[in-house]
């Protein structure tokens, strides 16, 4: 089974001053399943090391999708109206369209994690089961 990215597990990875630096390298060192990176997130990602680290922290996520340790996944037209939906129905909690995007590709994907460190904004697109537990797992 394959594991998409979020955003914050990739900056986690990269940026030796974030609180989650250690977890997260020991948790990508350890997971053997296939790294999917939504393209929405990949924009956010690149946006994001640029910002913080510079180009190197940059070129270094280009290297892992061009190797192919990271796959990316487009978005779908069924993708776009899922996220949507999720955002019509979540509004109160202001989600981004990167996040709901990701769960939408983890519902067509048949993908059950989700490597992220920004859990809450997640957690509440995230959908439930017939006795309310959670479809879709959160991790490290």
């Amino acid at each position: 089974m394959a594991v998409l990215l979020d955003v914050s597990a990739i900056v986690a990875a990269a940026d030796t001053a974030d609180l989650n630096h250690d977890a997260a390298r020991a948790w990508f060192g350890r997971v053997d399943e296939p790294l999917l990176l939504g393209a929405l997130t990949l924009g956010e990602a690149d946006h994001v090391l640029q910002r913080e680290l510079g180009q190197p922290a940059a070129l270094a996520l280009v290297e892992a999708l061009t190797s192919g340790a990271i796959r990316v996944v487009a978005p779908t037209h069924e993708d776009l109206i899922c996220a949507a939906a999720l955002l019509v129905e979540h509004a109160e909690h202001r989600p981004r369209l990167s996040d709901a995007l990701l769960v939408a590709a983890a519902g067509r994907l048949g993908v059950h994690r989700i490597a992220t460190f920004d859990r809450r904004p997640l957690a509440v697109l995230v959908p439930r089961g017939p006795r309310g537990e959670r479809l879709l797992d959160l991790e490290p």
